[in-house]
C-alpha cells in the first residue's frame, strides 16, 4: 500500500466518477482502475462498487476512507514538519546562560524568538562560562550566553551586550570609600575568580580584562555561587568584579565601587563553529536582532 494507492481512492470516493477522479490527479482512467485494484487487491476485498453511471463505497470501502484520510494527513502533516524543521523554523535549541545574562538579556533573547519563530522551543539552563563551553563541546548545548573572550577553535561567539563591571571590596578597606575606582588602583589587590562552580568572571575573562589595561594581577580561584564569592569579600580575603546586573545591595560588609575605566563584561551568544542544528538559526537571528538595537 503507498502513498499514490491512498490518494486514489480518496479522490474516486469524493468524486464517485471515475473520470473527474483521473481528471483532479492529472491521470488517464486505465492507470487509475490498476490503482484502486492494486490496493484492494492488498486490502483483501472490494472497496468501490463500478457501474456504468455511478461509484459507490461498499460497506469496507466507507469503513476504510475515514482511516485513509486520516493517514494521508498525517503524512502530509509529517512531511511539513520535517520540511520545517529542516528549514529552521520548529525544533528545539539546549541554550545555557551564565547569571549575569539573566537579569535583562536571556528575557530579551526569549521574547524575540517566541515573536520570529513561535514554534521553536527554547530550553534553558543556567551554567557558568566555563561549564557552559565543555557542555557545547560535548554537544549537551546547543548554545551559550556566556562570558566573552571564548579561546577554542571549534567554537564561534557572537557578540551581544557589554555589562558594567563593579568592585567589590571590603567594607574597611582603603578604597572602598571612594565614589569610583580605575581598574590601576586595584592591581596590587587580591582577585578573587569563579571556578566551574561560581559566576564571577573566570580566570580567562580576568586575563583578557587585565591584558587590555596592561595589568597583572594576583588572582585566587574560589569555588560557590556569587554569593559566597562576595562573602569572601566581606571576610576580607581579596576583591572581585561583579556585573551590575548581580549586584545585592544589601550585601553586608561589601562596598561596590564603579569603575572609571568603562570596564565591562562582554556576553555573547556562543555556538560550536559546525551548525548542526537547523533551529540555531532562528536563535542566532533574534541575537542579532537585539545587537543591532
Amino acid at each position: 500500500m503507498d502513498l499514490r494507492q491512498l490518494q486514489a481512492f480518496i479522490t474516486v470516493a469524493e468524486e464517485r466518477h471515475f473520470g473527474r477522479a483521473a481528471e483532479r490527479l492529472n491521470l488517464a482512467a486505465s492507470p487509475l482502475g490498476r490503482l484502486i485494484r492494486a490496493l484492494e487487491d492488498e486490502v483483501g476485498t472490494a472497496l468501490l462498487t463500478r457501474t456504468t453511471r455511478r461509484v459507490t463505497l461498499t460497506a469496507a470501502g466507507a469503513a476504510f476512507l475515514p482511516q485513509a484520510q486520516a493517514i494521508l494527513t498525517q503524512l502530509e502533516q509529517a512531511s511539513a514538519l520535517a520540511r520545517r524543521t529542516a528549514q529552521g523554523e520548529t525544533g528545539r535549541v539546549r541554550l545555557g546562560y551564565m547569571g549575569a545574562a539573566q537579569a535583562a538579556l536571556l528575557p530579551r533573547l526569549w521574547r524575540t524568538l517566541r515573536d520570529t519563530h513561535p514554534d521553536v522551543q527554547l530550553d534553558v539552563t543556567e551554567l557558568c562560562t566555563p561549564d557552559q563551553r565543555q557542555a557545547l563541546l560535548a554537544g549537551e548545548l546547543d548554545a551559550g550566553l556566556m562570558a566573552l573572550p571564548v579561546w577554542h577553535d571549534e567554537l564561534r561567539a557572537r557578540p551581544l551586550a557589554r555589562i558594567p563591571l563593579l568592585a567589590a571590596l571590603p567594607q574597611e578597606h582603603p578604597l572602598a570609600a571612594h565614589a569610583s575606582l580605575a581598574l590601576r588602583d586595584l592591581a596590587q589587590e587580591e582577585w578573587l575568580t569563579c571556578t566551574p562552580y561560581a559566576t564571577t568572571l573566570p580566570p580567562e575573562q580576568v586575563q583578557a580584562l587585565c591584558m587590555a589595561f596592561g595589568l597583572v594581577p594576583r588572582t585566587r580561584a574560589v569555588g560557590g555561587s556569587e554569593s559566597a564569592v562576595v562573602a569572601r569579600v566581606a571576610a576580607g580575603v581579596g576583591v572581585t568584579l561583579v556585573p551590575q546586573t548581580l549586584i545585592n545591595p544589601q550585601q553586608e560588609g561589601v562596598r561596590f565601587v564603579p569603575l572609571d575605566d568603562q570596564v565591562t563584561l562582554d556576553v555573547g551568544l556562543v555556538t560550536r563553529a559546525a551548525l548542526d542544528n537547523p533551529a540555531l538559526n532562528a536563535l542566532i537571528g533574534a541575537a542579532e536582532r537585539i545587537a543591532a538595537r
